[in-house]
């Protein structure tokens, strides 16, 4: 693949960064499109070779994600500390999550905001520190509205004036950016995009994606459908990736506290959706956003934080309850390529916090001790693994 070598050729040289050219005005983006004015290239010290190594783990992706926010600190200083927590879990994979910004879901002006988006200098930091601690990582680049009008969210970009050919030049360019940085430092799966509902019907402008991300990434691709809108009538381009990707924000009940049963009904009807989409698809389906708040009543919204900002007994024993009946219905499952959790973050966590985190709540214990479960199969299998003559 010449082009990709010629590429890693110049980044290994001179680390390349896109960045957006920030006017000191607040939410005034630049055109990535535009060379000459609008990108700047800085000297990254200690990139690695691009030569890629062997996978480091194998079998299903079980971790936790992390958003990094970094909002004019080091993305390392800020967050190096929670790879070793989650090492200590029992993980295998940590999700890495970066942004781009557009300032809302009509404007043509997606761009690296880099006060509040990790460099490729931390970033790339970020997954070697990673890898030294055994962790598989997956990158997952998301776009952010900064002004959204009324309830809009990046599922319901659509460019003024229908420039899709102007928002998807800004898009290659954003995605192809760390596509660069997760060749560099070996990332084992790219999420080429998440969650964009309004864009997936251009299946042409997506495949044109992918071909220009694999020219700069070789390794596994794959993208962040919305729970309601991964079927192959609504995206047209799963041929194209090595593993499908979704969220789970379903209706799991209608009212909080619900039972355990309850749960387990709602998720044997969807499962039955998901696995006659996999066979049709015939890719590995990987859980990128499995998490709820610990309130009442996130098994009726998942994807809500908002719904019931409050701290109680009955929703920690939610959010336990729902960690427990997704376990019981996707953990054994042979389609099931990955699942990651969401989220492990910078909070204390514990029995005060009604946000997604697990940590220092019932839903930790229960996760520890599916990693510890899953590690031990992990193990067992490789040991009785026929071992292979020198």
């Amino acid at each position: 693949m010449q082009p990709l070598l010629k590429t890693l050729a110049a980044v290994t040289a001179v680390g390349v960064v896109w960045m957006a050219a920030r006017s000191p005005v607040a939410g005034d983006a630049a055109n990535p499109a535009d060379h000459s004015a609008h990108r700047s290239h800085q000297v990254v010290s200690g990139l690695e070779s691009p030569a890629r190594a062997a996978p480091r783990g194998n079998g299903p992706y079980r971790g936790m994600a992390m958003q990094l926010h970094v909002n004019g600190v080091s993305a390392y200083d800020h967050y190096h500390r929670l790879i070793p927590e989650i090492a200590e879990l029992g993980a295998d994979t940590v999700l890495f999550v970066v942004h781009g910004w557009q300032e809302h879901a009509g404007t043509v002006d997606l761009h690296i905001d880099t006060r509040r988006t990790p460099d490729a200098k931390d970033l790339g930091r970020l997954i070697d520190h990673a890898t030294q601690h055994g962790l598989r990582v997956i990158l997952m680049p998301i776009v952010l509205l900064k002004n959204p009008r009324n309830s809009e969210w990046r599922g319901r970009i659509v460019p003024e004036n229908h420039d899709w050919d102007g928002w998807f030049r800004r898009y290659r360019d954003f995605i192809v950016h760390f596509a660069r940085i997760a060749e560099l430092h070996r990332v084992d799966l790219l999420m080429i995009g998440s969650e964009l509902v309004k864009t997936e019907t251009y299946t042409e402008r997506w495949l044109r994606i992918i071909e220009d991300v694999r020219q700069n990434f070789r390794g596994k691709l794959g993208y962040s459908a919305n729970w309601d809108h991964y079927q192959t009538t609504k995206i047209g381009f799963w041929s194209r990736l090595d593993v499908v990707g979704m969220t789970s924000y379903y209706e799991l009940a209608r009212k909080a506290n619900p039972l355990p049963s309850e749960i387990d009904q709602h998720w044997a009807r969807i499962k039955r959706d998901i696995l006659a989409f996999q066979q049709e698809v015939n890719k590995p389906i990987i859980f990128t956003e499995v998490g709820w708040c610990s309130q009442e009543g996130a098994a009726h919204e998942g994807w809500n934080y908002y719904a019931n900002q409050k701290a109680t007994p009955a929703g920690h024993e939610e959010q336990r309850r729902l960690y427990d009946s997704f376990l019981r219905t996707w953990a054994k499952e042979p389609a099931i390529g990955g699942i990651i959790w969401w989220e492990w973050d910078t909070s204390d966590g514990g029995m005060d916090d009604f946000n997604y985190t697990p940590r220092g709540k019932p839903a930790e214990k229960l996760l520890r001790d599916w990693f510890a479960e899953t590690s031990q199969s992990k193990q067992s299998a490789n040991s009785t693994a026929p071992s292979k003559n020198p």
